[in-house]
């Protein structure tokens, strides 16, 4: 078996681009789209679908690539632009259904961007010169402690605001469902009432790990830049 490890620069390439995890990250692609098309077209059940299937390859590519020794550079590179085109997607189609609600997600489209562009700056200096980057300072340790140093805080960081979003969107549907479909079917399970209270529950808890990561990410990369600012 041909092992694709990171630093055999003579594997083929082709093999690497079609690998077992970077084929799921070109279906991912794929559903992407798909899930923008159905926005487009207002049926918004199958793009929350398209949509979550998308982010459960994105946690099975990792996997994949760990198990069957297949990291590559393209896959890192994958990982990082489908993640964030991801992101981008969610935040502007949640943004166009709550216009109310719109600058707050045009803010974590920013900062997310903001982020990417500093992380390629920095990753094209020496690292001689990256000293100052690794210095703490009272507002970086602060922002760890509060999510990045307890794994379930982790947990919801990472997943409390792609509920959230997703919910967002349910509730859309569920508010503005015209033929009242999807109602009829979910009232045979459980009573409208509980639906929506769960919702609420669900959106008030998961909406609060959301803000707290647009702040701590805020913080964060306000603390870089004043690090960067700092270096003569």
């Amino acid at each position: 078996m041909t092992s694709f490890n990171i630093t055999n620069i003579n594997a083929n390439g082709w093999l690497v681009l079609f690998n077992a995890p970077n084929t799921l990250c070109w279906i991912r692609i794929v559903l992407m789209f798909v899930s923008i098309q159905r926005f487009g077209q207002r049926n918004y059940l199958l793009f929350i679908i398209y949509h979550t299937v998308s982010g459960f390859l994105d946690s099975l590519d990792g996997i994949l690539a760990r198990n069957l020794n297949q990291i590559s550079l393209v896959g890192r590179y994958f990982e990082l632009i489908l993640d964030s085109y991801a992101h981008f997607i969610m935040y502007a189609c949640v943004g166009l259904l709550y216009p109310s609600y719109i600058v707050y997600f045009y803010i974590e489209i920013a900062l997310e961007l903001w982020s990417i562009m500093f992380d390629y700056h920095i990753n094209r200096l020496p690292k001689s010169d990256l000293s100052w980057l690794h210095k703490t300072t009272f507002l970086s340790t602060t922002c760890s402690v509060s999510i990045y140093h307890h794994p379930n805080l982790r947990l919801l960081n990472w997943y409390g605001p792609d509920i959230f979003h997703t919910l967002l969107v349910l509730r859309y549907i569920l508010i503005n469902d015209s033929n009242k479909k999807l109602i009829r079917y979910i009232q045979r399970y459980i009573t409208l009432n509980k639906i929506y209270l769960l919702i609420k529950i669900t959106l008030l808890f998961t909406g609060f790990f959301s803000i707290l990561r647009t702040s701590v990410t805020s913080c964060f990369l306000l603390d870089k830049l004043y690090r960067m600012a700092r270096v003569k």
